[in-house]
């Protein structure tokens, strides 16, 4: 299991890789589809942007390095020297590892293109950034259900939508509001309004995919208040709508200040009303300019706290374990308490004593499962992952067939026991399921052997 400690490690270098990712996407989308071309205070702006974007870059390369140093200091159990020592194997032996090498490869691209001021540059930048994206949700909670998963896509969507609309805050607050006095009120609300309907679009694609990743990790509504993860998940649920609240009245009660006068529309009329109803009528009101620029840098905090949660989301399980106490007073009745004589008499191991690997986590070990892609040759009935596309045995009731020992020891040596039976033995009679003893952490082995044991019949 994951320290305290290293979680806090691993959900700060979460929190700022998210944040330095947002900031990289919305900065590369308000230069490529909101600012104009063609006027002399975007080209400052635009630099401005490059240099933001870069510095973004260099935060998030320092992240995932943060992050997978973390990552090895959980799966060698040791110290930082031994986390350290560890880098290697866990870069070339594990999943985490093959998405975090893909990582910094696009990093490093990314860091390459952003320092070119051209425009194709600029669009490959953007991709890349996309890419880094996708990283994020093949290690995360998505990616239980396999890399090629429906879940896997609708995450990335949600990633990338809400770091385009966060990230686009934060470019507009860094760049072009704090910088509004060169502005003329004009040009500032038509780049406001342009940002607006972008957006509203990233907000539909939030709300869509945020419902689908809610639906598949939140069973029952009990679980946001009973569970870490479900009270996460609610803090910035209620951040969401609270930034939500806030674009809607920048939108509606702000920015048609900037087209002068002219007949609202029916939502400016009843945004109009609603803000007459609670707060009253308004006297001496401070210039529209003043008022975006308060209302863009709250909506902009808000979005750091929302990546909050969501780094604290992705470092939590989101599903409550029952069982766990009765496993360890299980288990504290079945140690072996012996003398070393007595060890030494009866061979070196105590009498009537069978190997039993310790407690895991079944929720990390199904996300085992699902990254290994074990499901490509077993079914496991009542699970979502994908239709098995090769021949292998199923799992359904695996774990109350065998005990934990034996499951350990077929993922680790599948030849120790060979089963002669159509999906168990090819035709040179050893095992079908490849050696998995060289791809997983001692860790990862445990829970995976803890999920298998808890597919019951």
């Amino acid at each position: 299991m994951i320290g305290a400690y290293d979680l806090l490690i691993v959900t700060i270098a979460r929190w700022l890789g998210l944040v330095a990712l947002a900031t990289i996407m919305g900065s590369l989308v308000l230069d490529l589809f909101v600012l104009p071309r063609d006027s002399e205070p975007f080209v400052a702006a635009r630099r401005r942007l490059r240099r933001w974007g870069a510095a973004a870059v260099a935060v998030l390369t320092v992240a995932t390095a943060g992050e997978l140093i973390a990552r090895a200091h959980t799966m060698s159990g040791g110290n930082l020297a031994e986390a350290l020592a560890a880098l290697p194997i866990v870069l070339t032996r594990t999943h985490f590892g093959a998405i975090w090498t893909a990582r910094a490869a696009a990093l490093g691209l990314l860091l390459a293109v952003s320092l070119v001021r051209a425009r194709p540059a600029r669009i490959v930048g953007l991709l890349l950034a996309l890419g880094i994206a996708l990283t994020t949700s093949l290690t995360g909670h998505a990616a239980d259900w396999g890399d090629r998963s429906l879940a896997v896509l609708v995450d990335w969507v949600h990633a990338v939508a809400a770091g385009v609309w966060t990230g686009g805050l934060f470019g507009l607050a860094l760049t072009v509001i704090w910088h509004r006095a060169s502005w003329r009120p004009e040009v500032l609300g038509v780049v406001a309004r342009r940002f607006s309907r972008l957006a509203g679009g990233c907000l539909l694609a939030v709300v869509a995919t945020g419902t689908y990743n809610s639906w598949i990790q939140v069973p029952t509504l009990a679980v946001l208040w009973t569970t870490a993860y479900g009270r996460a998940l609610a803090l910035k649920l209620v951040l969401a709508l609270a930034l939500l609240l806030l674009g809607a009245a920048n939108r509606y009660l702000i920015l048609p200040e900037f087209r002068g006068k002219g007949r609202p529309g029916r939502i400016e009329r009843w945004f109009r009303l609603g803000r007459l109803a609670v707060f009253g009528p308004h006297t001496g009101q401070r210039p529209p300019v003043a008022r975006l620029a308060r209302f863009v840098s709250c909506e902009a905090l808000i979005a750091v706290a929302v990546l909050g949660c969501t780094a604290v989301l992705g470092e939590t399980t989101p599903k409550s374990h029952a069982g766990h106490a009765a496993r360890s007073a299980h288990m504290e009745a079945t140690l072996f308490r012996v003398g070393m004589d007595e060890l030494h008499a009866s061979g070196g191991v105590p009498k009537g004593w069978l190997f039993t690997p310790p407690p895991g986590d079944a929720a990390r070990g199904r996300a085992v499962f699902g990254r290994l892609e074990c499901f490509a040759c077993h079914a496991v009935a009542g699970e979502r992952f994908p239709r098995p596309s090769s021949p292998g045995p199923a799992l359904t009731g695996v774990g109350d067939h065998h005990p934990a020992s034996y499951l350990l020891e077929s993922i680790v040596n599948p030849n120790a026991v060979i089963v002669e039976a159509p999906g168990y033995s090819g035709p040179d009679g050893r095992s079908t399921m490849p050696d998995y003893q060289d791809r997983l952490s001692a860790s990862e082995l445990i829970d995976l052997v803890a999920y298998l044991k808890s597919l019951g019949g």
